[in-house]
C-alpha cells in the first residue's frame, strides 16, 4: 500500500467487522493497539470508524490510568 493513501478512496468498514474489532479493542496492550489503529485508519474509511475511534480512546485511557 502506498504511504500517501487519499482518505476519499477508502471503503467504509463493514458493521460486523467494527463491532468485533471494538470488542477486542479491550483487551489489546499499548503497543497492539497503536498498530491496530495505524493499519485499520490506512485501510478503512475513518467515518466508518466513529465507533472503534470511541473505544480506543477508551482503552488508551485505561492504560494510562493503570
Amino acid at each position: 500500500m502506498p504511504a500517501e493513501v487519499d482518505p476519499a478512496s477508502l471503503l467504509a468498514a463493514p458493521v460486523e467487522l467494527v463491532e468485533h474489532w471494538i470488542r477486542s479493542v479491550h483487551v489489546m496492550d499499548r503497543d497492539a493497539l497503536d498498530a491496530f489503529v495505524r493499519q485499520t485508519w490506512r485501510s478503512w474509511s475513518g467515518v466508518s470508524l466513529r465507533a472503534l475511534a470511541a473505544a480506543v480512546d477508551y482503552r488508551r485511557a485505561q492504560l494510562d490510568g493503570e
